[in-house]
């Protein structure tokens, strides 16, 4: 009997996949990582835009057996929001406008295919 090899790589639940190379990025991460689109400085307590896009490079597929179920965004390790997915009937981009009254560091994104698993990425901002 052979011996299976399981490689993180392929397990959806071996913890938050990152870009191996953001600047050039593999089909799959094309697909599954969430892009922020947000200024790179703010006032503090000053309201702002912020956009999260998973499938920005390349199209995610949106149907029954595979889509994004989730995005939601924290300011380091502050949760500030999280939307949730239908499959079909929605498309995994979400803009809000938030506030923020202390650096708590980068904006991170994290995005949960339910193939594919947990996808993250972070965008440096600075509050003034």
């Amino acid at each position: 009997m052979a011996e299976i090899v399981y490689s993180c790589e392929q397990d959806i639940l071996c913890g938050v996949r990152l870009p191996k190379d953001r600047n050039a990025l593999s089909e799959l991460e094309q697909k599954h990582v969430p892009v922020i689109s947000a200024p790179k400085k703010v006032k503090r307590d000053e309201v702002f835009s912020v956009t999260i896009e998973v499938g920005k490079y390349k199209a995610h597929p949106n149907e029954p057996g595979h889509f994004i179920e989730w995005i939601e965004l924290y300011s380091g390790d502050t949760f500030l929001f999280r939307i949730d997915l239908s499959a079909a009937v929605s498309n995994p981009t979400v803009s809000t406008l938030i506030k923020l009254s202390h650096a708590h560091g980068s904006l991170k994104a994290r995005a949960k295919c339910n193939l594919h698993g947990l996808w993250e990425e972070k965008a440096d901002i600075q509050i003034e």
